[in-house]
């Protein structure tokens, strides 16, 4: 036979297997991803005496067209996920995603989750949302929690890439040193975009491009009020307890249009369920890698994260519409400064 030929067959054959074993991993992934969005969609049962429990959506239910929909936007790493929970279980509605790794984007649910635009997010709801509620967090904690995404998508760079590793999220953190190597390369563009997000979202979709200042078109154009109905912190939301920032995402959703949400008792109790659910948020990677205390950051990076976030906070210190922001963030300011100090006294 020409050796050619049998090269030739050679090569078909591995590709071949190549792709059959591609082809059973991502059926494996399809697998365990199905049964983990079906675990993650809470839906919430109230039981006498403001008890409750939490179960698996069987069926996303479509709210009316006319109903007001709720966009959760949020910098990568600021708990959307847990934001996710306890809304679905707060009005027995699905959440969808941005990228639709939910699968229930296309099902009109009540609200969406996004880290646009954010490069980790994308527009994909065309015109059906139609007011904001930011979430932010401390970029000292952010920054981190969205460095230990990437690491577990395996720093992905597209769709189908992510897909196939949504069973690795959520369940574990990196070592120090692939933390301390990302955020030195990466630290400066990603401090930037933590306050343009906040900023973009504030201004109402106001950005800077090549100096001249204007409204993004997706908020001039989609019928969405790109300006936050509420800002509310994660750090104080992620509470087993209700919090001010709780009775803030309540008052939004009861003032929603058209979706009934469940008592207000019983909200107290699917709070609390969530929280205790680690499977439901970041608290389930604990005890898989060093806690998050550990990624730390240097002198010269918090120097830089405190004057970031000062100049925001100041930014926005006479914005009558901005009180909750500027509270927040002289919150986060005094968190930063004190770490700031502290490595300076200790260098």
């Amino acid at each position: 036979m020409n050796p050619n030929k049998i090269l030739k067959s050679k090569k078909a054959f591995g590709a071949f297997c190549v792709c059959a074993l591609y082809a059973l991993m991502v059926n494996v992934n399809m697998v365990q991803r199905a049964r983990i969005l079906a675990e993650k969609r809470s839906l919430s049962k109230v039981l006498d005496g403001n008890e409750c429990t939490i179960e698996p959506i069987a069926d996303v239910v479509s709210v009316p067209d006319d109903a007001t929909k709720t966009l959760i936007a949020s910098y990568p790493g600021s708990g959307k996920r847990f934001a996710w929970n306890v809304i679905s279980a707060m009005s027995n509605h699905a959440v969808a995603d941005d990228w639709d790794f939910s699968e229930t984007l296309t099902k009109k649910t009540m609200a969406i989750k996004t880290g646009w635009p954010h490069k980790e997010g994308v527009w994909s709801w065309g015109k059906w949302m139609d007011q904001v509620v930011l979430l932010t967090r401390n970029p000292r904690w952010a920054i981190p929690s969205y460095h230990t995404m990437r690491y577990e998508l395996d720093y992905s760079d597209g769709w189908s890439e992510s897909y196939i590793r949504i069973p690795y999220t959520y369940t574990e953190r990196p070592t120090v040193a692939v933390w301390e190597s990302w955020r030195d390369a990466h630290f400066d563009t990603e401090m930037e975009r933590w306050a343009n997000y906040i900023d973009f979202w504030m201004s109402g979709g106001k950005q800077t491009v090549d100096g001249k200042t204007e409204t993004h078109s997706r908020c001039l154009y989609s019928e969405i009020e790109c300006k936050p109905k509420a800002v509310i912190d994660f750090d104080t939301f992620y509470s087993e307890h209700p919090t001010s920032e709780f009775f803030k995402l309540s008052s939004v959703l009861d003032s929603t249009q058209n979706v009934e949400m469940i008592a207000a008792a019983a909200r107290f109790c699917v709070l609390d369920k969530v929280f205790d659910d680690k499977t439901l948020h970041n608290a389930n990677r604990d005890g898989a890698g060093p806690v998050q205390s550990a990624f730390m950051f240097t002198t010269a990076q918090l120097k830089t994260m405190l004057d970031t976030t000062t100049e925001l906070r100041d930014k926005y210190a006479t914005d009558p519409d901005a009180v909750s922001l500027v509270f927040i963030l002289n919150n986060y300011i005094n968190q930063i400064n004190s770490e700031y100090m502290y490595t300076v006294y200790m260098s």
